[in-house]
């Protein structure tokens, strides 16, 4: 115990770094779970933040948000998503079909990209394109209303078919916790053309 004493107090931090060195090499896969976990939770955050913006009216810092999501989790469909809402809110339709379809090669299945791929291409005149993407989005998500009333719409307006609407129409009124006060009038109009 003597020798310790005379140790320079250099050589002895020099044995305590040491000694704190030796241990794993890497973290634990538990360690990684909660590092993972923190991560989420942040990016979670940052996602909600950029879509209270974006529900407030402030676009061009939502957009600038998403955008850098985007480019540090290209593999995440949510942020691009929402950049196709954002072109589709100012009225670029070529920049939000192709963010939907960069969802669509991320989420084949995902109803909002599926639904507004369906409303460019009824706004294009591509009815039967419209029809599919409709589809495929109630396919993945029968409870996503938005595409129930849009295939109603289009089969009742643009393909003349109000007996098939009908019952969309009728379905969405059930479901809607608040229906658009336009779809009694379509649901009656419906019923007089058949």
């Amino acid at each position: 115990m003597i020798w310790v004493k005379k140790l320079n107090p250099a050589l002895m931090l020099l044995l305590l770094l040491t000694g704190c060195a030796v241990g794993p090499e890497r973290t634990t896969a538990l360690d990684d779970a909660a590092v993972t976990a923190e991560s989420e939770a942040r990016l979670q955050e940052a996602f909600s933040e950029a879509v209270v913006l974006m529900e407030n009216g402030d676009l061009e810092e939502a957009r600038s948000r998403f955008e850098k999501m985007t480019a540090e989790h290209p593999e995440r469909s949510g942020p691009i998503a929402n950049l196709g809402l954002l072109a589709m809110q100012s009225g670029d339709m070529e920049l939000a079909r192709v963010r939907f379809e960069q969802v669509l090669a991320l989420n084949p299945k995902h109803p909002v990209a599926n639904n507004h791929l369906g409303v460019i291409a009824r706004n294009a005149g591509d009815f039967s394109l419209a029809e599919k993407r409709y589809r495929e989005a109630l396919a993945a998500n029968p409870e996503y209303l938005p595409a129930l009333l849009n295939l109603a719409f289009l089969l009742d307006i643009y393909l003349g078919q109000p007996a098939q609407a009908l019952p969309l129409y009728e379905q969405y009124k059930e479901r809607a916790e608040e229906p658009d006060p336009r779809v009694k009038d379509w649901i009656f109009d419906a019923k007089n053309r058949i």
